[in-house]
């Protein structure tokens, strides 16, 4: 597989058909599940993807793990996997009742809207938590060799089969941009039967836009397979 193919792309067959979380790991479940036919498709798969920039962009500090949303006959329902809901549902559910709001007010959602907060145990064993984390830390300065290395044996010891973290960018304030990869274990790209998780996140600092993509792979559909 090249590298300028979507890791999830390459397996949307299996996404596909595994649209119950019940039946693996919520990183490889498909993230809309819904039926449209001709124009409406276009609209409703946009319409999912603004609706998915703008919680990913409120719920940053709250370990948005992903989002999944569910469309039924005039009927809407989004599940949200954070790492710590608290942050999200809020004193007394105000938080989670704005949000609700907001997204019925901005993206013109039914009022019965079904907003549903499940819990992420494990924060180490999801790429897009991992990715944000190491974004936040970057901002604040924080040096990125020491925290990928820090962050490869967190996700180690957490059970994963393989991972590799590449930073790109203008790395230490650094005139010329570069990139470096951290790494353990083995990545299978080109098996498709392989579960891997993968996120790109995007970091603004004092020296430029800084990317981070992590990948961790889970196991395999066939062969030993476990997540």
């Amino acid at each position: 597989m090249g590298q300028k193919i979507s890791i999830n792309l390459f397996r949307a067959k299996q996404r596909l058909s595994n649209v119950n979380h019940q039946n693996g790991d919520i990183t490889n479940v498909q993230r809309s599940v819904w039926f449209a036919s001709g124009r409406s498709y276009a609209k409703l798969l946009h319409h999912d993807l603004e609706i998915r920039k703008y919680i990913k962009t409120n719920l940053r500090s709250a370990g948005l793990v992903d989002c999944l949303i569910r469309r039924y006959f005039r009927k809407i329902e989004i599940i949200l996997y954070v790492t710590k809901p608290g942050i999200v549902i809020g004193k007394g559910g105000s938080s989670i009742n704005k949000l609700k709001e907001n997204l019925i007010k901005n993206f013109n959602l039914p009022k019965d809207l079904k907003l549903n907060i499940e819990e992420f145990k494990d924060p180490n064993r999801s790429a897009e938590v991992i990715a944000s984390e190491i974004g936040m830390a970057l901002q604040k300065n924080v040096p990125y060799r020491k925290l990928a290395k820090t962050y490869i044996e967190k996700i180690r010891y957490s059970g994963i089969l393989g991972a590799k973290i590449t930073v790109k960018g203008r790395l230490n304030k650094a005139e010329i941009a570069r990139k470096e990869d951290f790494a353990f274990g083995s990545i299978p790209r080109h098996t498709i039967d392989s579960v891997i998780d993968s996120a790109l996140v995007h970091c603004r600092t004092t020296a430029g836009i800084i990317g981070i993509r992590v990948l961790l792979y889970k196991g395999d559909k066939i062969k030993n397979y476990t997540y």
